[in-house]
């Protein structure tokens, strides 16, 4: 091998480790870049979880008064019901003239 050849292979040597230098470089800088966006993504997942905690808890509360609401309201119901009833036998006994028949 000449003197030549010699520098040129040392010359391309030299090339080559200063290329995978500079990639070690950027890999390093994209590593780190990761490493905060990782820890930017934890942060807000965290942030996230918590407001769906809350809006869990909030939709469970109201549930809660709607199911207490329906029952109250079917309470509600039932006595009207009844109340209707009472009052649909009433005049069904003016209609078909049952207090009639007993008066004078």
């Amino acid at each position: 091998m000449t003197l030549e050849e010699m520098d040129k292979k040392i010359e391309f040597i030299l090339e080559m480790q200063a290329q995978f230098e500079a990639n070690l470089a950027r890999s390093e800088a994209n590593t780190n870049n990761l490493r905060v966006s990782v820890a930017d993504l934890r942060v807000s997942v965290g942030d996230l979880a918590g407001v769906v905690k809350e809006s869990i808890k909030l939709s469970d509360d109201r549930f809660t008064r709607l199911d207490q609401t329906m029952v109250e309201l079917a309470e509600a119901q039932k006595a009207a019901d009844e109340r209707l009833n009472a009052l649909m036998s009433v005049v069904e006994g003016h209609v078909s003239g049952h207090d009639h028949a007993a008066r004078p």
